[in-house]
């Protein structure tokens, strides 16, 4: 008993480095396009729309098992502006921010090409409490997916470029307010490129 003891106590610290160097950090930037945040026809119809706007992604990874496959957390966070459009016209209703949190898993389709599918949050945020945020931001369940390329630099770094979709469904408390009982459905299309880091 004791040499087994003995044993797995000599086995663990030279099992962990090799371990914690699986450990991967990575950042991107790209651009996030959405479809419409709303559609509503009246008389005419109108349509609340963001503009394609920059987009920064953080994220980190560890290994689950011995065929490639990970498990990791990514937050990303978009700014730009967002309009209506009605009978032709389109009027700018300032600056929309979006925060998401996916919680997700990937693994391998080639040495170099990677899938990647989580489950998480998004958030949005108007400079301007009016229009569908005039009671405030909304905080919706996200589910996402997407694929990674990966090619090595430097020993411990890889260049990143990635495509990614998600979906959610859209509404805040404004349009509870006014009647609007529908959930929008809304997918967004990301393209970024990064850099990805191996730490021991």
């Amino acid at each position: 008993m004791r040499k087994s003891i003995l044993l797995l106590a000599l086995l663990l610290p030279a099992r962990a480095p090799g371990l914690a160097a699986q450990t991967e950090y990575y950042a991107r930037l790209g651009a996030v396009g959405a479809s419409n945040l709303l559609r509503d026809v009246i008389i005419s119809e109108i349509t609340v729309r963001q503009s394609i706007a920059p987009m920064l992604a953080l994220g980190g990874s560890i290994p689950i098992g011995p065929m490639g496959y990970r498990a990791g957390v990514e937050g990303t966070f978009a700014s730009g502006k967002y309009h209506s459009s009605e009978n032709g016209a389109r009027t700018d209703l300032g600056t929309l921010r979006t925060g998401t949190l996916l919680v997700g898993v990937q693994g391998p389709i080639t040495r170099q090409v990677r899938w990647r599918a989580g489950l998480g949050a998004i958030h949005y945020w108007s400079s301007d409490k009016q229009g569908i945020f005039l009671s405030g931001g909304t905080t919706r369940f996200l589910v996402g997916a997407g694929l990674d390329y990966r090619r090595a630099l430097l020993r411990a770094w890889d260049l990143m470029g990635s495509v990614g979709y998600d979906f959610h469904r859209f509404t805040t408390e404004e349009l509870r307010t006014r009647g609007f009982a529908q959930n929008q459905s809304v997918s967004r299309i990301a393209v970024s490129v990064g850099l990805a880091r191996r730490t021991r």
